[in-house]
């Protein structure tokens, strides 16, 4: 039982899509399909999946640019499948946050082993993300956030910037790395816009805003937020 843990195919190339598509559907995972890496980036984004395969060559953004920018706000799992076999391809891909590296053309058996074995060493994306002693938790699949035992509400954009906290807590995330993971690439979504919404933030999080215990502010640098 996988639990329809969900994984995004990346590729420019519509025939392997569907054929990576049907066969990760028969082991009973749930399957997203994106065309670039542009694409892919504001799925992993909205949907949260379990794992990405992307391809390295593609139109609009490659796959290692895409890697890196779905690395400034989530820590799911990136396999990298691509024709190129130069070793520093390899290494490239692995620096800008990739999990694992698979050459085309692959065997599709070694493909879900490789599947199953980054699903077994990272944690479901379904499992509730704890933080701040476990005074903080939010579950992904209800959109929930409890915090001191009470859930409260929060806008869609306080609930990403917390998402994008949780997963880096107790590291400090830089203000630009927070501006793209919640924004994109909106360059009018200064650190001034951020401040404004760590501020409500903190309203709702914090026992005491004035004072906070949780999410803490790295001057100059950004904010992290306490394990």
């Amino acid at each position: 039982m996988n639990q329809q843990r969900t994984i995004i195919i990346t590729d420019d190339d519509q025939s392997l899509r569907e054929l990576v598509r049907v066969s990760l559907e028969h082991e009973g995972y749930n399957v997203i399909q994106a065309s670039d890496g542009s694409e892919c980036v504001e799925l992993v984004r909205k949907q949260r999946p379990d794992l990405v395969i992307l391809d390295v060559i593609m139109p609009n953004m490659d796959g290692l640019e895409a890697c890196r920018r779905i690395r400034d706000f989530s820590q799911v799992p990136v396999l990298m499948l691509t024709a190129k076999t130069q070793r520093n391809d390899v290494i490239t891909g692995l620096d800008k946050g990739a999990d694992d590296y698979l050459v085309k053309p692959f065997n599709m058996d070694e493909l879900l082993a490789r599947i199953r074995a980054l699903l077994r060493r990272f944690p479901a994306a379904q499992r509730p993300l704890v933080a701040g002693g476990g005074s903080l938790r939010i579950d992904q699949q209800k959109r929930e956030v409890v915090v001191y035992d009470k859930v409260i509400d929060l806008t869609p954009t306080e609930y990403q910037l917390l998402l994008v906290l949780v997963e880096h807590a107790g590291k400090v995330v830089e203000h630009e790395r927070l501006r793209r993971a919640v924004w994109g690439q909106d360059m009018s979504k200064d650190n001034e816009h951020l401040k404004v919404y760590i501020w409500h933030l903190r309203r709702k999080i914090e026992q005491d805003p004035q004072n906070p215990q949780l999410l803490l502010t790295e001057w100059g640098v950004g904010y992290r937020l306490a394990q």
